[in-house]
């Protein structure tokens, strides 16, 4: 099952970049490093913290 970032209720202006970006689900960002997410404008570390619960993530492990 596809989870939508609307879903999550993330802030408002990151939701807006997100969509702006093209990634309407949660597994839109999947292929993304830790690192790449969170250079997106606006993503802190309680929103990336629920993107990666949704994803299966460890939210404070870098990634190789």
């Amino acid at each position: 099952m596809k989870t939508k970032l609307a879903d999550l209720k993330l802030k408002p202006w990151l939701l807006r970049e997100l969509t702006g970006l093209g990634y309407e689900t949660v597994e839109d960002l999947g292929h993304l490093s830790t690192a790449d997410v969170l250079r997106i404008p606006g993503m802190g570390s309680y929103d990336w913290r629920k993107i990666a619960k949704v994803l299966g993530r460890e939210p404070f492990k870098a990634e190789d």
